[in-house]
């Protein structure tokens, strides 16, 4: 569907930036609650930047393991714990125990892992948990009638895969189950978010042969449904393409979806990312009540490969990449 201009525009405030120069992208984050106090507390962790010097100057991406943690009203982010390993670019969803970290990479490659980092009078505890079926980065995950549903991503580095898989994790007893796979491309850097019973996949990146037999981007404005009662349909294509969106997308209290921004493929023929002028500024909702798109107006950071999660009935998104090789450490709230 054509996408329409929405007479509301978001209301977007400024939360207190993270304690770091460069920022990171491809952050875990979400909300715990403290068991003791009921207090809900952001929760921001790992991710990667080039600490040293930018990527255009032959600059490391360095992994980070420090976990960032803000109350609310606070005016600075605490840094209770690490992680036990330096990781990034999984995906992540609030539970009612927690913040489940899921997979991702780092240096040394893609690994299976997953975590939950909890709250109890303040103190910040992390419990290993069941791992992925497979190692995973760059893929996106979403809640469903209290089930974790992941889905998609890459098995190695560098772009040469993009799976269709899809796994499913209960809390309830700490193990995944493979459901049916998308019917459809692979792909990655995609979003993912429910509502009104159904679980959404929209947009991302898969890949295809190119010259030379090297894997090159496919860039994908598909947007799937699920339900665990009737399997895969599809619901009306993006109006432009997207990916790296703030994901889980967040869902407005009437049911919409939104992209807050990403990557939408519209900067062409840049020699260097020094010369790249940034990600698209603009929002876009999806109303699964009669299948449609809009444009929701401009967004204050636009940023790409970032984490979101619902706080105190705003969106938050997490730091993210100004444009490829640079971060923020900005951190921004949505009111719908």
């Amino acid at each position: 569907m054509v996408a329409q201009a929405s007479a509301h525009a978001l209301v977007w405030d400024k939360l207190p930036d993270l304690p770091d120069a460069e920022g990171y992208a491809g952050m875990y984050a979400g909300v715990a609650v403290d068991t003791r106090t009921g207090e809900s507390c952001l929760v921001a962790a790992g991710g990667a930047n080039f600490p040293d010097k930018p990527l255009w100057e032959g600059g490391t991406k360095c992994w980070t393991d420090r976990i960032f943690l803000l109350t609310h009203g606070a005016s600075k982010w605490d840094e209770p714990a690490k992680l036990p390993k330096p990781m990034g670019y999984g995906a992540t969803v609030s539970l009612p125990q927690g913040v489940m970290l899921i997979g991702g990479c780092n240096a040394e490659g893609v690994f299976r892992d997953c975590l939950l980092i909890s709250l109890s009078g303040g103190a910040l505890q992390l419990t290993p948990l069941q791992p992925l079926p497979v190692g995973l980065a760059g893929h996106a995950a979403a809640m469903l009638d209290g089930k974790v549903y992941v889905l998609g991503g890459s098995l190695a580095p560098g772009e040469q895969d993009a799976q269709n898989s899809l796994f499913v994790y209960d809390p309830a007893t700490d193990a995944w189950t493979e459901g049916e796979a998308l019917p459809a491309r692979g792909r990655f850097l995609h979003q993912m978010a429910s509502t009104d019973g159904a679980l959404y996949v929209l947009g991302g990146i898969g890949v295809k042969p190119g010259k030379n037999g090297r894997m090159v981007r496919d860039m994908l404005t598909e947007a799937w449904l699920y339900t665990p009662q009737g399997g895969w349909d599809r619901a009306a294509d993006l109006p432009r393409f997207c990916a790296a969106a703030p994901t889980p997308a967040p869902v407005s209290p009437e049911g919409k979806i939104y992209l807050l921004g990403g990557d939408d493929a519209s900067v062409k023929g840049v020699d260097s990312p020094k010369n790249h002028p940034g990600f698209h500024s603009v929002s876009l909702s999806y109303c699964s009540m009669n299948n449609t798109w809009k444009e929701e107006g401009p967004i204050p950071a636009a940023r790409a490969v970032l984490p979101c999660a619902m706080w105190n009935g705003k969106a938050v998104i997490f730091n993210g990449e100004q444009r490829p090789g640079k971060r923020s450490n900005e951190v921004w709230a949505a009111s719908f």
